[in-house]
């Protein structure tokens, strides 16, 4: 009886454990299908993909071969 309840614990602890992200990253449980990068223009169609447990640029960051860089800053 005891072991489920602990084997739910479990698995809903390691579920809820942080992601870990680069630099300027964050974790989404829903991310773009079209994260902004550097060398695309920002006005791209896009569509409402769901791109599922994903690390992403933070707003206001762009992916470059370096990993999110603010556009400008080497991001061209």
């Amino acid at each position: 009886m005891l072991r489920p309840v602990v084997l739910a614990a479990v698995i809903i602890v390691v579920s809820c454990v942080d992601k870990k992200c680069g630099t300027n990253e964050q974790f989404y449980e829903c991310g773009s299908a079209c994260e902004p990068k550097c060398n695309e223009p920002a006005d791209q169609m896009c569509t409402m993909q769901c791109i599922v447990d994903v690390c992403q640029c933070k707003p206001g960051y762009k992916r470059g071969p370096n990993g999110c860089q603010k556009p400008g800053a080497g991001c061209t």
